[in-house]
């Protein structure tokens, strides 16, 4: 991908004015930590990272599964063998040719401990996994991935996965360029170094600011992208961005409680919503602290959050109330609801009461606690209200806010009592929401949470071939992480967004519309 001097064509790019007939303007809602695919932990990093790089499979406008750089590929029977079959003159953006073996180190570097990536468990079923990326294994090359041609790339997996054509469309797997990471290390993502195979390349990154990339006319499908700039602004203040949308500074903004009133009033033609993949919650430190050891805690907090207050009077934006982990827009799956999901406020109040009480807990004795959050309006005022649901159950509790950087930082260190996040699935499947629940997730399992019997079904239901049996170990498995009460889940969300009436191409359900598929009328 990056090499130590790009060719001609790249840099002008990045040094010349840019004549581009058509820039998009679209929100980035925080600052990337990294843009190493395979360091990044934030939904929003990773969609910036889909417009720099495709991988063997690809996600279309709707996230369903379609080739990308490998234009076929093969499973053998027994579901062990996967064959790629890669494009033929797929060049990375500065012109070098871009092969198999991109992917065989990329693969490698993922699995390799010396890397530290965030999650390499994508690669969990191919063979050698467990011994190279546990410290055991030396030898890289032991891993089952092997690339036998420039046009050919072969995964031998020791158990089948049939979530696999998913992980591959992971930004963990895609491409990488061995030659430029070894000699700029961790700076190997900067503008003046990185080139990339997707649909764009960047030219500029202002921390705080914005991040601009340009078209890649190396892009294997380069013909198809009508965008020529894209724009990543920062737009950590949602209200002061909502009126950078109005003044045509965005081409679409996502809407916050203080602004979705207005909009609905005097925006409704560039109004659109659905629900989406999203599911938001509170989640406890399960590694270590008071809420690791006592459920009673955990059960009592879930008991005494009043959802429907929630997303009807704090935050009123189309939002359903979440009593499981898995959003209803997840198909082919029914999931298992927490047991008191029909039982009326006051007796959960009164459960919730006894709980804390046989946890040594009362009016006389308020347990201290603090949320940890990333700052947000919104989000406070969401835990401004859980505050005081949570005081009737004997509960004080302390906000604290930090950047996101910050507070991601935090949770990996598992430096925190609770936190508040939302989840996005980029695919429509089941196992993309709860994979983050496995003991070896790495800092996507933000919860530090660790149960053998979840582990267990996890990954009988990830390696079943029978679709009915898979379904069913996973409903299982969250109902297991349910009984637990690792987390809070509190509302599945509908994206509100106003759009541009010259954008087209943009799909509501999706969070992140990738840039690839977006066009600007004339």
């Amino acid at each position: 991908m990056l090499r130590s001097l790009a060719a001609l064509p790249l840099l002008f790019a990045l040094t010349a004015p840019s004549f581009a007939e058509e820039v998009l303007h679209r929100p980035s809602e925080s600052e990337p930590q990294s843009l190493d695919p395979q360091k990044m932990t934030s939904a929003n990093d990773q969609a910036i990272a889909r417009d720099l790089f495709v991988g063997l499979i690809a996600l279309d406008p709707h996230g369903v599964p379609v080739p990308g750089v490998a234009e076929k590929w093969e499973i053998a029977p027994d579901g062990k063998t996967w064959t790629f079959h890669l494009r033929h003159g797929l060049k990375w953006s500065n012109g070098d040719p871009l092969t198999s073996a991109d992917f065989l180190y990329s693969f490698r570097r993922l699995v390799d401990p010396k890397t530290a990536a965030d999650d390499p468990s994508d690669l969990k079923q191919v063979v050698g996994f467990d011994a190279i990326n546990s410290g055991k294994e030396k030898d890289l090359t032991k891993l089952g991935v092997a690339a036998p041609d420039p046009y050919t790339l072969i995964l031998t997996l020791a158990e089948p996965r049939l979530a696999l054509k998913f992980l591959i469309s992971d930004p963990q797997l895609f491409p990488l360029p061995k030659a430029t990471i070894e000699k700029w290390g961790n700076s190997w993502t900067q503008p003046e170094h990185m080139v990339s195979n997707g649909p764009y390349v960047m030219k500029s990154w202002t921390p705080q600011s914005d991040i601009v990339l340009v078209k890649n006319p190396n892009f294997y499908d380069a013909g198809s992208v009508k965008i020529d700039e894209v724009h990543w602004l920062d737009v950590e203040d949602t209200d002061a961005a909502f009126r950078r949308y109005r003044a045509g500074e965005l081409d679409w903004m996502f809407l916050s409680r203080n602004t979705i009133a207005f909009a609905r009033k005097e925006l409704a033609d560039q109004l659109h919503a659905a629900p989406v993949n999203s599911l938001d919650f509170i989640f406890f430190n399960m590694a270590k602290g008071l809420l690791s050891q006592d459920i009673r805690i955990r059960q009592a907090l879930s008991l005494a959050t009043d959802r429907e207050i929630i997303v009807t009077k704090v935050d009123p934006m189309g939002d359903v109330p979440a009593y499981s982990m898995t959003p209803p827009v997840i198909t082919d799956y029914t999931a298992p609801k927490l047991p008191f999901a029909d039982t009326p406020m006051p007796e959960r109040i009164a459960q919730a009461q006894k709980l804390m009480q046989a946890a040594g807990y009362g009016p006389d004795k308020m347990l201290k606690l603090t949320m940890s959050y990333p700052t947000r309006e919104s989000t406070r005022q969401i835990l401004l209200s859980i505050r005081q649901m949570w005081q009737k159950i004997y509960v004080d509790l302390t906000l604290e806010n930090s950047e996101w950087q910050a507070f991601e930082s935090a949770v990996n260190l598992r430096n925190y009592q609770l936190g508040i996040m939302a989840a996005l699935g980029p695919y429509n499947d089941y196992e993309n929401g709860l994979d983050n629940y496995r003991t070896d997730a790495g800092n996507f399992n933000w919860c530090g949470y660790s149960n053998p019997k979840f582990d267990d079904l996890f990954r009988r239901g990830g390696t079943a071939t029978d679709i009915n049996v898979r379904r069913d170990l996973m409903q299982q498995a969250e109902q297991v992480v349910e009984a637990d009460y690792a987390i809070i889940p509190i509302d599945y969300r509908t994206r509100n967004n106003v759009v541009s009436p010259k954008l087209e191409g943009f799909v509501d359900d999706q969070v992140y519309p990738q840039t690839r598929y977006l066009a600007l009328k004339p």
